[in-house]
């Protein structure tokens, strides 16, 4: 994958490409060559030049950030993470360790919410339902 448009051209530069295009001096192909951009994304942009001009910008600003779950999501996470918990608590129980791939396939098919192993495995150091290892031998009966 290359630079992006706004990385390789000035937005000044961009502008007088667009306008030798618009008054035919070069076609189009010539101006896809000269950006390195395909089809699509030059015509999407000549579409935004052509509407504002003087407003033009080859920048942008995100929607929301890429990497934030919904506290709805957050949530449902840590309530899955509050009954696995209290399944481990029970002593008459044999389940001693959290099943993160479980919870990610129960917050799928019953919340329909979609994230990550590490981001339960996190969420779940956060709220405080993993706790250190002692950090003493395993073995036992050696001396």
């Amino acid at each position: 994958m290359g630079k992006h448009l706004r990385k390789r051209f000035s937005v000044q530069e961009v502008k007088e490409i667009f306008e030798r295009y618009l008054s035919r001096e070069i076609g189009t192909e010539h101006v896809l060559a000269l950006l390195k951009i395909g089809r699509r994304r030059f015509f999407d942009q000549i579409k935004k030049y052509r509407e504002a001009p003087d407003a033009f910008s080859l920048d942008y600003k995100r929607q929301r950030s890429s990497n934030r779950i919904s506290e709805k999501a957050e949530k449902k996470i840590l309530r899955e993470l509050q009954k696995e918990a209290s399944i481990i608590e029970d002593k008459t129980n044999p389940v001693r360790d959290y099943n993160y791939s479980y919870l990610k396939q129960i917050l799928e098919k019953k919340h329909k919410v979609v994230v990550s192993l590490p981001t339960i495995i996190t969420r779940a150091k956060k709220a405080g339902f993993i706790r250190k290892r002692n950090s003493g031998s395993r073995m036992i009966g050696k001396s």
